[in-house]
């Protein structure tokens, strides 16, 4: 008994580390709220309106579609307390339809299960995961609206539990102007031992302005961001600038939380292939993130 009550207690207190500082949200699944990808990440996670490829699948699926080409990213990042967390996505397009699909997993390795001083008894991992499918469709010239349906899954020690969970998505373009709006893990859990896991239902609204001219190019985002049961508002603000298409400097700000603001990082392009990097500083002793994305369009 003893011992389950000490998981119970670290468990308690990694998801409120891995939330984020979400103000009083009532939810679990904290891993749902991430960020995922260098170049989003690096631009304070202001995506909703500008993800353009693999990363769609987080951020928005109406923009499946956004543009004509298909497209598979990859990412790994390592982040504060030991967490890893590892994303893989691809999008291709079909006339007006865009179909994609994502494979999310976190991992905190090797917690020690210990109720008296000395060695610990022994250790075990915490491991999440979702996987789903992506459909968009552009009801009409530059307004499409996207679904996703995933798979959820959770372990923490020897108890197990699964879901499932839908996001609902829009994107509309005007000239060099995308404006999104996004819900998303709408669904339910099953009980991870005896408590159901009430699942981090949002919503997000974001716009973002793409400016080129001759060889540069500069792109800006703002993403509004609730967790609705308890979560504060976050504003997230992002930009990048670019040179020849070929190298890119960003940096971004997320306000309303109490260990993370700003971020930062670089990204290069090669004809179809890019690497893009992200740093993320956190205060209170929680040490920094580090991302690392590569992708490929085709």
């Amino acid at each position: 008994m003893k011992r389950i009550i000490l998981l119970i207690i670290f468990f308690a207190f990694t998801v409120s580390a891995f939330s984020q500082n979400d103000g009083a949200a009532n939810t679990g699944l904290a891993y749902l709220k991430l960020g995922i990808g260098a170049r989003s990440i690096a631009m304070g996670e202001a995506f909703s309106s500008l993800s353009d490829d693999g990363t769609a699948f987080i951020y928005n699926p109406a923009r499946m579609n956004a543009n004509e080409n298909g497209n598979v990213t990859a990412m790994f990042n390592k982040t504060m307390l030991d967490m890893t967390t590892n994303y893989v996505g691809a999008k291709f397009r079909i006339k007006k339809f865009g179909i994609g699909i994502g494979l999310l997993k976190t991992t905190i390795s090797d917690i020690e299960v210990r109720y008296n001083p000395g060695a610990p008894l022994e250790k075990f991992n915490a491991d999440n995961f979702s996987g789903g499918i992506s459909l968009s469709y552009e009801v009409y010239k530059n307004l499409a609206v996207g679904i996703t349906g995933k798979l959820l899954y959770e372990k923490i020690y020897i108890d197990e539990a699964s879901g499932f969970g839908m996001d609902f998505g829009a994107n509309y373009l005007y000239d060099n102007f995308s404006f999104a709006a996004v819900l998303s893990n709408v669904g339910s859990m099953n009980a991870l031992k005896n408590s159901e896991t009430k699942m981090p239902t949002s919503v997000r609204f974001g716009a973002s302005y793409n400016y080129k001219k001759d060889n540069l190019s500069i792109t800006g985002a703002v993403d509004g961001y609730k967790v609705l049961d308890g979560g504060n508002f976050h504003g997230h603000f992002g930009a990048e600038g670019g040179y020849k298409d070929f190298v890119f400097l960003r940096a971004g700000y997320m306000s309303g939380y109490d260990n993370k603001g700003f971020t930062a990082g670089v990204g290069l392009k090669y004809k179809s292939l890019y690497l893009d990097y992200a740093f993320q500083p956190y205060s209170t002793g929680f040490g920094s993130g580090n991302s690392l994305s590569l992708g490929y369009n085709f």
